[in-house]
């Protein structure tokens, strides 16, 4: 990166640089399996904290894939500034539990909109605001689910909690499930409230990597095994495929100002 080259303050993302469509995953090291297993081309442009980025293609579209580590604040930060470099489509692919024993380990749910429990968004607007996909990316992740036989998947509401182990207060597992949301994760919400305000599209694909309700009873969590890593890996390609649809059809960003 030459020394003329503007970057975003705190992921150094160069600004007016970068393909318009991006995937976006929890994990540092996913973003560089994306880059290094399934993208062609790739290069590291950007490594700070837990934002790590590369620039490649997938099927001969350019893309960006992007950590933005774990929960709402610092996935925040990522989002804002994809969108402050010109991304105007951002697709988040992570890991998440079911409500549903229809989808177990290895499946895969799209969310089409989210329960705003992230402890965050709520800075941003007041709750009565809904958290929600855009339609388009919604229907690009069920497209690319389609040409994958081996996949279980589901569409529709997921929850987004800002915390990852209860505490004396407890959860609201069970009132989930009874209320028909599907899977639970941590930062779906945040990424639809940014999009909706910035004025660009979003859309979340998660793996499932437990149960919740059987994790519950035998107090196990084990995301490592390997019908999670192969639910992982196609639910990348499924993103990447998603995102590559996208492009060239991109809104521009209106980085609307909400202070």
């Amino acid at each position: 990166m030459d020394n003329k080259t503007v970057v975003t303050p705190i992921c150094a993302l160069p600004i007016g640089k970068l393909p318009r469509s991006c995937v976006v995953v929890g994990d540092p090291n996913r973003a560089k399996l994306v880059a290094e297993k399934l993208m062609e081309n790739s290069r590291l442009i950007s490594a700070v904290r837990e934002y790590h980025a590369y620039l490649g293609t997938w099927k001969g579209i350019e893309l960006i894939v992007m950590s933005h580590g774990i929960g709402g604040g610092g996935a925040s930060v990522c989002f804002e500034e994809l969108i402050q470099a010109g991304v105007t489509t951002i697709i988040r692919a992570g890991t998440a539990g079911s409500f549903d024993a229809k989808f177990r380990e290895g499946s895969l749910v799209i969310a089409t909109g989210a329960v705003r429990s992230d402890g965050v968004s709520e800075g941003l607007v007041p709750l009565g605001y809904p958290a929600l996909a855009d339609h388009e990316v919604v229907g690009a992740l069920i497209q690319a689910a389609k040409t994958h036989d081996e996949i279980n998947y589901g569409v529709g509401i997921i929850t987004t909690v800002g915390h990852f182990f209860d505490g004396p207060l407890g959860n609201h597992n069970k009132l989930w499930a009874r209320s028909r949301v599907l899977a639970i994760e941590m930062e779906a919400s945040i990424l639809y409230i940014i999009a909706s305000l910035r004025g660009i599209r979003a859309g979340c694909c998660v793996n499932i990597d437990n149960y919740i309700f059987e994790r519950e009873l035998t107090e196990k969590y084990e995301p490592n095994r390997e019908i999670v890593h192969q639910g992982t890996l196609r639910m990348l390609e499924v993103a990447l495929d998603a995102a590559s649809q996208l492009v060239g059809t991109s809104p521009e960003a209106k980085n609307n100002n909400t202070q």
